[in-house]
């Protein structure tokens, strides 16, 4: 899930996130958050997951920060490679002999 921090009170250490799914507020305690990472502030972008305890209510856990991109079709989740494809090196491959050919032209004129 995805959503912005709307309240925090620092002193109890817990807040609440609205989620941008559903626009429902959700119970976010500090332990969630990594716990080598700096305080929670109110208006910051958080992923997460959501738990139901065993009263019946719901809860963030797993926060992770920085409004990380996730791009979701349904049910499966699209990941961006920083690796070239097979399409990307075969043509860098035909502007490089494109690129050599017109060299060798232009020096046997």
């Amino acid at each position: 899930m995805h959503g912005k921090l709307i309240k925090w009170k620092d002193d109890r250490g817990f807040g609440f996130i609205l989620c941008e799914h559903n626009q429902q507020q959700v119970f976010v305690h500090i332990s969630a958050f990594p716990s080598s990472s700096p305080r929670p502030k109110v208006g910051e972008l958080l992923d997460f997951d959501i738990e139901t305890t065993a009263d019946g209510k719901t809860r963030a856990i797993n926060i992770s920060r920085g409004g990380s991109v996730k791009t979701q079709t349904h049910a499966s989740t699209i990941k961006l490679s920083k690796t070239p494809g097979n399409k990307t090196k075969i043509l860098s491959g035909i502007i490089v002999l494109l690129v050599i050919g017109l060299i060798v032209a232009s020096v046997t004129q």
